[in-house]
């Protein structure tokens, strides 16, 4: 079903492989939240009110504590939590006044969570992605082109005819992040996408990510990868945004320190000269 020669992930960039074309429509979008805030109980908010603008084609990184709002705010701006107070706006559209199938068609979603059974192989599960800006029943050349060349940027093209159910957390988790590369989205919302992924991978899928000609918004964990590929890094703590700033503005030893409870060293890595971590407890 997949070409095999078909080139790898390594060595790709935007401006000269192929593997790229099917991203050729993509607009990113910008998005602006007003004094956002959401919680499920109306006497006490979760998310607290945030305003912030992400611009077109940005990287931007979201860290923070467990329990420190970073899911909550993914979910408001992927329309899942609709906010208790203020706005998003989509290119100055209110979100919540697009349908469903209009923010489909611009927004991509991976979650954390890939569990339960689907019936499906991993060639399906991509095609699911191009739902929302079909416009015909069956597959076309170009929809084959489209989820083939999503396979090959996630290194999982080899497991196209798997089922999807068979795989690996982690090579579910790089389905998943190929079937939403397929929606061709003018944002892309992940939610802790380098979960269960080994160290190359989660540097494959960052790098790769980083060369998408869209607007990129991201959970982590890893203070290290956000500060090796994101743009700005916005700083949640108890529900509260600390600071959002490029990454050698945002992480400072106090600031680390005050939102994670940890000492840090820091230093410039010698290859990317972004700001590096040594963590340490000192009680």
């Amino acid at each position: 079903m997949i070409n095999p020669t078909l080139s790898t992930t390594k060595h790709l960039t935007q401006q000269d492989d192929a593997s790229y074309a099917f991203f050729s429509g993509c607009q990113p979008a910008g998005i602006q939240l007003n004094d956002v805030a959401w919680s499920p109980y109306r006497d006490k908010t979760l998310l607290k009110p945030i305003t912030v603008t992400v611009h077109p084609g940005e990287f931007l990184a979201i860290v923070g504590p467990n329990g420190s709002g970073k899911t909550s705010l993914l979910r408001c701006l992927y329309r899942t939590n609709k906010p208790t107070n203020g706005t998003i706006l989509l290119d100055g559209k209110n979100l919540w006044s697009l349908s469903p199938r209009q923010c489909a068609q611009r927004i991509a979603t991976v979650l954390q969570d890939t569990g339960g059974e689907f019936g499906l192989s991993v060639f399906e599960m991509v095609e699911i992605g191009l739902t929302p800006k079909s416009l015909m029943w069956g597959r076309s050349e170009e929809d084959t082109h489209i989820i083939e060349s999503t396979l090959v940027l996630l290194d999982v093209a080899h497991l196209a005819d798997r089922s999807f159910d068979s795989l690996s957390g982690g090579e579910r988790q790089r389905v998943m992040i190929a079937r939403a590369l397929a929606q061709r989205p003018d944002v892309l919302i992940l939610d802790e996408p380098t979960n269960h992924l080994d160290i190359r991978h989660q540097l494959d899928v960052l790098a790769l990510l980083s060369k998408l000609p869209c607007t990129i918004i991201v959970s982590l964990h890893d203070l290290a990868l956000a500060s090796a590929y994101a743009d700005r890094v916005l700083i949640m703590q108890e529900g509260e945004m600390k600071a959002c700033a490029p990454p050698n503005e945002v992480f400072t030893k106090q600031r680390i320190k005050q939102v994670f409870d940890v000492e840090t060293i820091i230093d410039e890595h010698p290859v990317t000269q972004r700001p590096r971590f040594s963590f340490y407890i000192n009680d």
